[in-house]
């Protein structure tokens, strides 16, 4: 088995870190071999150019968008992690899915519409952010998070799908923070092989 972490925070130091690092160190411990994307860290260029358009019209893509391409095609788990930024992903994270999860390589439209094409995988998406569960829930934006990437990307193109949200992260003492790692180490350790396997 084998995993791909894409992470979407800047900087070197905050909690998304500290799940980067509990999530690799859990990979480690199980024996699963994994790629981690830091898009910040790489540069990633996130803005789908008319280059980028006319290329998946010609069934190809630029080099970088390739790479990242042949190692989610290698992996059995996809693994995001990002803080929720305006309701969504961090921009970087959006022009990521924009760029690589493209027609024909991710899914194809058909006569009722797309069809996902990164079948019997497994995805693993946490996020975090500043707004408590209560405060997500009383507005409905916990739904518009989860309905972003999970439904509306992740599940559309085929993933079978496990979210998590670590709520009001600056808030709550260390123990909490404790808590939620250890729940993440909890949901990659659930993972063991593929899908159908």
């Amino acid at each position: 088995m084998k995993a791909c972490i894409v992470f979407a925070q800047e900087g070197k130091e905050s909690f998304c870190h500290a799940i980067l690092d509990r999530v690799t160190q859990t990979l480690q411990k199980q024996n699963i071999a994994y790629d981690v994307r830091d898009l910040y860290q790489m540069k990633f260029q996130p803005v789908f150019q008319a280059a980028d358009m006319q290329k998946v019209s010609n069934g190809t893509a630029s080099a970088d968008v390739m790479t990242e391409q042949e190692l989610i095609s290698e992996a059995d788990l996809l693994v995001m992690i990002y803080p929720v930024w305006w309701w969504s992903a961090p921009a970087i994270l959006k022009g990521y899915i924009d760029r690589v999860f493209t027609n024909g390589f991710a899914f194809r439209y058909e006569a009722h519409g797309p069809v996902g094409l990164l079948k019997n995988k497994q995805a693993i998406v946490i996020t975090t952010t500043r707004e408590s569960e209560p405060e997500m829930k009383k507005t409905g934006f916990d739904d518009v998070v989860k309905k972003q990437i999970v439904d509306g990307s992740l599940s559309m193109i085929g993933y079978d799908v496990t979210y998590r949200n670590f709520a009001a992260v600056p808030y709550v003492d260390d123990a909490a923070r404790q808590g939620m790692l250890a729940e993440a180490e909890s949901i990659v350790t659930a993972i063991h092989q593929p899908v159908g396997v």
